[in-house]
Order: structure tokens, then C-alpha cells, then sequence
């Protein structure tokens, strides 16, 4: 299984979804091994009901795991709209580039990014079919940008003290499959 669907959030779509799938490979074993299955009166009546509810259950899941699910270039729990970034103290800011793959691969364009101490912007245009966002961690810093579609660009932006920090794509499994680089300030 692969890092990305390994993160994939459980719902009550995906747990009800398999029970009517098993519930159909249980109609289909029974139905093709007893030639009186389901059977006159209330056995009938039983295997129908139970569908039913499977069935409805599944389609009334789905619905609300579509208006919970994020829409293209949001996060869960996230508003689309980008705010920018909150100015930081400390001068004039530092701004530093890097792109996604354009072909798809989990990476940046760069493995490393170099700046002085003070306010540092690291923006991330995704050329990439996929969706990616630019995240930084390091001493006393956990920031993430909007996760965005191809074509736009995600921020992130702070005062920095000498030292090494990392940048990733914070998107379930794109960073453990290598979409990271290092920052040094120095």
C-alpha cells in the first residue's frame, strides 16, 4: 500500500460501502448454492430490508463525506482562499523560489535553499499535475501553506535565526516520499 493511501482518512462511506460489498458477496454465494435462496415470506423480506438499508446507508454516506471532503486546492477544514502570509517582524523579507516536479514526482526543483537571518517568504509554484503545498519546520517554527492545484503558488513566511530547517510538502506521503529540502540561514 502506498504512503498516500495508507493516510486516507476512514469514513463511514468507506465502512458502509464495505459492508454492502460483503452483504453482495454473501447474496451471491447463497443465491448460486441454494436453489430456494432467499426463500417465500419473511426470509425475503429480511435480504431486502438489509440491502436496503446498506444501500441507502452508502448513498446517504457519500453524501456527506462529498460536503466534508476539501475542494480542489483546499485542505480539509480550510477556507480556499489564500490568505497571504502575516508579516513578520524584523526588515526587509528574504524571498526564496522552488517549484513541484511538473511531471508529478513527489519533489522540488531544489534539494537546498540558502538565506540570512530575518524574514524569509519561501514560495512553491506547482507546475505539477498534483496538488502540493510548501511547509516549514525547524527551531521553534510549524507553518504550512495552502495546499494548491497546478498553476498556483503556496506560501510560507517567518523571522529565522542561524540554523538548519527543513521545507516539505505537508500533503499526506509527499514528504515521506522525498518532497523535502533543507534551509540554511546562516
Amino acid at each position: 500500500m502506498t504512503p498516500l493511501l495508507a493516510a486516507q482518512e476512514i469514513t463511514a462511506f468507506h465502512v458502509i460501502g464495505a459492508l454492502l460489498a460483503l452483504w453482495a458477496l454473501i447474496l451471491t454465494a447463497l443465491g448460486v448454492s441454494r436453489v430456494d435462496f432467499p426463500g417465500k415470506g419473511s426470509g425475503q423480506k429480511i435480504v431486502m430490508a438489509i440491502s436496503g438499508l446498506l444501500v441507502a446507508g452508502t448513498i446517504g454516506s457519500a453524501i456527506v463525506s462529498a460536503k466534508d471532503a476539501p475542494k480542489g486546492g483546499q485542505e480539509a477544514g480550510k477556507s480556499t482562499a489564500a490568505a497571504p502570509p502575516a508579516p513578520a517582524a524584523g526588515g526587509p523579507v528574504k524571498s526564496l523560489m522552488l517549484s513541484a516536479d511538473p511531471t508529478g514526482q513527489l519533489r522540488f526543483d531544489k534539494n537546498t535553499l540558502a538565506a540570512s537571518p530575518g524574514n524569509v517568504r519561501i514560495t512553491m509554484r506547482n507546475a505539477s499535475p498534483v496538488q502540493h503545498n510548501v511547509s516549514l519546520q525547524g527551531p521553534g517554527i510549524d507553518q504550512h501553506g495552502p495546499t494548491i492545484g497546478k498553476g498556483g503558488a503556496s506560501e510560507v513566511q517567518a523571522t529565522l535565526k542561524a540554523g538548519t530547517y527543513t521545507y516539505y510538502c505537508s500533503v499526506p506521503g509527499h514528504r515521506q516520499a522525498g518532497m523535502q529540502g533543507t534551509l540554511t540561514i546562516k
